[in-house]
């Protein structure tokens, strides 16, 4: 017997509902923590400087003065070329006329998502490992040195500073980083925190963790020991127990452990994380240089339909190299 169903019958609506999913992952702390500062060329540069040992070999009575020492012996001048980052839209006209679920402009959503991609290229190339490149003709743009190449890690292993940064200025090796060997343990956290301390002093004596989510959960392995015994002590009517490290105190400064984020030692284009790579920033010793603030800029409209883009032209300025840690495998 012929009966109708929903495989024949021609009259059955589609549904769709009105509202627009889109969760990705946002969070930008470099980007957000640095000073923000004005750049006026496409190569901002800052001077560096570092001091002799310490000397109490003391003075024989009545010596004269007879020899002087040069203080800016030791001074340089560091330089990041800035970089246009750029996310362009268009929608055409037929298509911002008609009724779309979830979105009442096609062109609004269509910025709005440009901007928020736009944040993540700038996050991702702060904290990448591509050396500075300046502009030599079609194909080969500005592009910002990112915090990975200025601590001497060249995509494959560390102290591999570039050749423009003075010696004085490097940890050489193992100084600022540990090669964690996929396990990032306490003992590497406070070998590099001491190694820095040794270096800088620790002047803010803060410090901020950015790491990828697997190694952002060593982190928090450190108050899980099998080896030791570690005390909790927590409200039990509340039904929930705290297993995570936020806020880091060791010996040599505090650490403050923001959650996991997908934008550490990335390359562009990928969606490959690398799961043991994170920074170890002195949050008072970098900045971001801005000759162009993100802005939107719609473009006139010649008879395909509305198109714009987002842009922004930025550097990252590594004020103090020694006064920053990595860590990968």
């Amino acid at each position: 017997m012929a009966k109708a169903t929903t495989l024949n019958v021609t009259g059955n609506r589609e549904q769709l509902l009105d509202w627009m999913s889109l969760v990705e992952p946002e969070m930008k702390p470099v980007f957000t923590r640095a000073k923000k500062k004005k750049a006026t060329s496409t190569f901002p540069e800052w001077q560096v400087d570092s001091m002799e040992e310490p000397s109490f070999d003391g003075v024989d009575e009545g010596t004269d003065v007879t020899s002087f020492d040069n203080k800016r012996a030791n001074s340089a001048r560091l330089g990041n070329y800035i970089q246009h980052f750029r996310r362009s839209y268009q929608v055409s006209n037929i298509q911002e006329l008609v009724d779309t679920a979830g979105v009442k402009s096609e062109f609004a959503y269509g910025a709005a998502k440009a901007v928020r991609e736009l944040g993540r290229d700038v996050e991702s190339a702060i904290c990448s490992s591509n050396d500075r490149q300046q502009q030599a003709g079609a194909g080969t743009p500005y592009k910002m040195r990112g915090f990975f190449r200025w601590l001497g890690y060249n995509g494959t292993a560390g102290n591999n500073y570039p050749s423009d940064i003075p010696a004085d200025q490097q940890l050489g090796a193992s100084g600022n980083y540990v090669d964690s060997g996929g396990t990032l343990t306490e003992d590497n956290l406070n070998t590099v925190m001491q190694n820095l301390y040794e270096a800088n002093g620790a002047p803010q004596g803060n410090y901020m963790f950015v790491g990828n989510p697997k190694v952002r959960g060593q982190v928090s392995d450190f108050g899980r020991s099998t080896s030791e015994m570690y005390q909790r002590n927590e409200d039990a009517t509340s039904k929930k127990m705290t297993s995570t490290i936020t806020l880091y105190e060791g010996d040599f400064g505090v650490v403050e452990v923001v959650p996991a984020s997908v934008f550490v030692d990335r390359t562009s284009g990928s969606a490959t994380l690398n799961d043991d790579s994170a920074l170890l920033l002195d949050t008072g010793s970098y900045c971001l240089f801005t000759l162009q603030a993100d802005n939107r800029t719609e473009l006139e409209n010649q008879g395909g339909g509305r198109r714009g883009f987002c842009e922004m032209i930025c550097s990252l300025g590594v004020e103090s190299i020694k006064s920053h840690g990595f860590f990968y495998n």
